[in-house]
């Protein structure tokens, strides 16, 4: 009877434990499926309204907070939150930062339309499960002459305008698969004399599903409040984005890797818009980038390339990218220099 009784509390214990091992992994899977379904319903929603009623062209300012500020997501069609793994994860996905080795840095430049300019930096460190960035964005249009009612063909004094963004991100790694993120962002317009300021705040998340490498993310960018123009108030460019990429051929590290991305965008000022970009790495050296940009008024395609290799046995990537625009306007071009150590 001792022995039955032993034998009896052993079962009990045994069948309580993996009660418990079953809720927990219950409790899981019931995580993953509502992650899941939110992805679902924010991506149906807006997509059930008219889309003229989402059409309200000009209403928001700081639109250069749009531009690609680098050139491996230019190339991709913009199709990048979810391939953010690197320092330039600050300007798409914050949450990203978390997947960097220790520190990483990159430089971007480019020759953006009508002669301006377009110019970033990015830094990151990393520690334990926690990632810090800072950031810094420049736009510079050309300057031109001031015009007024008594002079019309111009003054001779010539008008400088300029926007500037400053940066300061976040990123905690909850789980091996799951990483959130977010920015601080100061941002400044000036236009001669006159100057607009805001804050706004970026939202993203960074989820490994653990099939393949496909990864599922999503990032709300430029929350914040209205903002005042001398006697104009305008909105934030806020901008959601939901992104799926995975690599269908080969893996990180093979000969041959082929990763594709598709992202949606969801706009306060347009439409939504949906960007595809496919990615070809040959022996961890060279890449091929190409992506299409849908429903917009001046861009589609994009082309690109990637070069990596090791200085002082650390890696340094350089990228440059094509985006075709209208036939009256020079294609812009980016260059990106960046790396780890």
């Amino acid at each position: 009877m001792e022995c039955g009784f032993e034998c009896l509390e052993f079962l009990k214990k045994q069948h309580s434990y993996q009660m418990k091992k079953l809720v927990t992994i219950m409790n899981k899977k019931t995580t993953i499926m509502k992650f899941f379904f939110l992805i679902i319903f924010l991506i149906s929603v807006p997509s059930a309204y008219p889309q003229q009623n989402l059409q309200r062209l000009g209403k928001s300012g700081f639109t250069f907070l749009k531009l690609a500020p680098n050139a491996r997501a230019a190339a991709l069609g913009d199709a990048y939150t979810a391939l953010a793994t690197d320092v330039y994860a600050m300007f798409w996905n914050p949450a990203g930062l978390t997947q960097i080795n220790k520190f990483a840095y990159g430089f971007s430049y480019g020759r953006w339309i009508v002669d301006s300019r377009l110019m970033s930096f990015a830094g990151a460190y990393k520690w334990g499960n926690n990632a810090v960035g800072l950031s810094i964005i420049n736009f510079a249009p050309q300057e031109f002459e001031e015009t007024t009612i008594a002079a019309p063909e111009g003054t001779g004094r010539k008008i400088n305008v300029g926007d500037i963004a400053f940066g300061v991100a976040y990123a905690i790694q909850f789980t091996n698969k799951l990483s959130f993120g977010f920015k601080l962002h100061y941002i400044e317009e000036t236009i001669d004399q006159d100057k607009a300021s805001g804050f706004t705040i970026d939202f993203s998340t960074f989820y490994q599903t653990g099939f393949r490498d496909l990864v599922l993310a999503m990032s709300l960018k430029n929350f914040g409040p209205e903002r005042k123009y001398l006697n104009e108030s305008f909105k934030m460019p806020l901008l959601f984005n939901i992104n799926t990429a995975m690599s269908f051929l080969g893996r990180r590290g093979d000969p041959m890797v082929l990763t594709i991305s598709t992202e949606s965008c969801f706009a306060t000022d347009y439409r939504d818009r949906y960007h595809v970009g496919g990615e070809l790495w040959l022996m961890d050296v060279i890449a091929l980038r190409g992506g299409y940009k849908f429903y917009y008024d001046l861009e589609d395609y994009t082309l690109g390339a990637g070069l990596k290799m090791q200085v002082a046995g650390n890696p340094i990537t350089i990228d440059i990218a094509y985006s075709h625009v209208l036939s009256y306007f020079e294609a812009p071009l980016r260059f990106s220099i960046g790396g780890e150590f």
